[in-house]
């Protein structure tokens, strides 16, 4: 069956690092039914990246949307936070500049940092409350820090939780923070109990699908990598997971996503 699908969180930049051709990707990717993507940057350079990408790569049948951000584990970035804003600041007017990201709290790797970790966080909350730009949260092992940071910003900053890997409760929180919830490959490995749940009984019209590509390919790619042409596999899961019907996931899941683009949140 022909679907059409937006992957709303990809690093093309990293899988042309690990040898794989972009244009090959994303022709793989426009054959699945991939019509739109959301390149995200992590630092400075990653960012660049990202429009330059989107620039030269975006066709009629597949469009490449961008971010600029600062990831929360890429510590040696944070001195370049203003350099990374100046340059977002410069992409407000360009048509294909979704939003800020990936910014949030990472204590999985280095808790050490946390506290240095949330004044970087909120440093791009606030400008992406200011330019009402929707901001892409990565938030590992810190679900009570990411919350606590994005309750003060309520009703000002907006965005998607992605790659979400907390449980129902955590999300329905994020959701009425007024938060997309984005579900990666990860909702369809087996044992992803905590995540199928939140899939299942999250409001649909609060919910993204996402590659992360080169990472987290799912079933039957696993431990491969990843890329946008994943996508069939991402949104069939959520079909066996969804009590609505295939077509009106489908159509619901293009349309957050479509909103999501155009810096509107799930609820505007």
């Amino acid at each position: 069956m022909a679907y059409s699908l937006i992957d709303t969180h990809c690093h093309l930049d990293i899988i042309q690092e690990q040898g794989q051709d972009i244009a090959e990707s994303l022709q793989k990717s426009a054959l699945a039914g991939v019509k739109k993507i959301v390149q995200i940057g992590i630092d400075l350079p990653s960012s660049l990246k990202a429009r330059e990408i989107a620039d030269n790569f975006s066709t009629e049948d597949l469009g490449i949307h961008y971010t600029v951000g600062c990831h929360p584990t890429e510590t040696h970035e944070f001195p370049n936070a203003d350099q990374i804003l100046k340059f977002a600041e410069e992409q407000l007017d360009h048509p294909r500049f979704t939003g800020i990201g990936e910014i949030g709290m990472d204590l999985y790797h280095d808790a050490s940092t946390k506290k240095l970790q949330r004044e970087i966080f909120s440093k791009f909350l606030d400008f992406s409350a200011k330019h009402q730009l929707p901001v892409v949260i990565h938030s590992r092992d810190a679900f009570e820090e990411t919350y606590e940071v994005l309750s003060e910003y309520k009703g000002k900053a907006f965005g998607v939780i992605h790659c979400f890997t907390y449980d129902y409760e955590a999300g329905k929180k994020f959701v009425d923070l007024g938060y997309y919830v984005s579900f990666s490959g990860i909702v369809a490995f087996k044992n992803a109990t905590d995540i199928h749940e939140a899939a299942k009984k999250l409001p649909l019209q609060s919910l993204l699908i996402e590659t992360d590509s080169p990472f987290l390919a799912p079933p039957p790619h696993r431990g491969k990598r990843n890329d946008s042409s994943n996508m069939p596999y991402i949104l069939e899961r959520m079909f066996s997971l969804r009590e609505e019907t295939n077509a009106v996931v489908t159509e619901q899941l293009y349309s957050n996503s479509e909103k999501f683009i155009n810096r509107k949140a799930y609820h505007a």
